[in-house]
């Protein structure tokens, strides 16, 4: 019970500061409605915040579920695209995702709705390794990290079968951005490191390279699949 008093204690801080720190005079001048610039897809992995990518209030509008799957959430993804109009899409994955994890296990035992996320994503998987090449002779958590990185390619492909998307991506009026948390140094650039991996449903890394400013961290640009 000290425990509950101790998280309900801090949760009660927390509240606090937020009112404290609320940006009352830009939201105002807002008209008190939302003007988001990102919507985020991104695994709900609670080491994956949105603060990642900035300031979260009124600029990212996020969508959260495990494994980062656009089907499962697609209309608030579309949402933030044909009706926020956000001018940028980031769907975020990262090293050793559970997600992953448990779609390649047996999930038999799981309630019902946990199994339905873990199928839509084990349907990915298994296209994926139908379709691409992984050494099995690798590290569990190198492969892991490239199945994250085809996953992330496939969801984003799968966004762009909607018309409406496609042709805001193609008249350049929106940005598709697949990114990458490395956790885990598997990148062997350190702990928390942050990685582009597809541009508009692009994965060729010299092409991410090209089409992105000159003034973007170029080391920023990987991927090991």
């Amino acid at each position: 019970m000290a425990f509950i008093t101790e998280l309900v204690q801090n949760l009660e801080n927390n509240i606090k500061q937020f009112e404290a720190d609320f940006p009352s005079t830009g939201f105002e001048k807002s008209d008190l409605k939302q003007h988001p610039d990102i919507t985020l897809l991104t695994c709900a992995d609670s080491r994956m915040p949105a603060t990642i990518f900035g300031p979260i209030f009124n600029r990212i509008f996020s969508v959260e579920n495990i494994g980062n799957q656009y089907e499962n959430n697609a209309g608030s993804v579309l949402y933030g695209l044909l009706h926020l109009k956000t001018p940028l899409l980031i769907i975020a994955g990262h090293t050793d995702c559970g997600a992953i994890k448990g779609a390649l296990s047996d999930f038999s035992n799981e309630p019902l709705p946990i199994k339905r996320e873990l199928s839509s994503l084990r349907n990915v998987l298994e296209d994926i390794k139908k379709t691409t090449t992984l050494p099995t002779s690798e590290a569990e958590d190198i492969q892991i990290t490239k199945l994250a990185e085809l996953n992330l390619d496939r969801q984003i492909n799968n966004v762009l079968t909607n018309e409406e998307v496609n042709s805001l991506v193609t008249e350049n009026q929106l940005l598709i951005l697949g990114v990458m948390a490395d956790l885990h140094n598997i990148y062997q650039n350190g702990y928390g490191k942050i990685y582009i991996s597809n541009y508009n449903g692009v994965n060729n890394i010299e092409t991410i390279k090209y089409k992105l400013p000159k003034t973007f961290n170029q080391s920023r640009i990987k991927r090991l699949s």
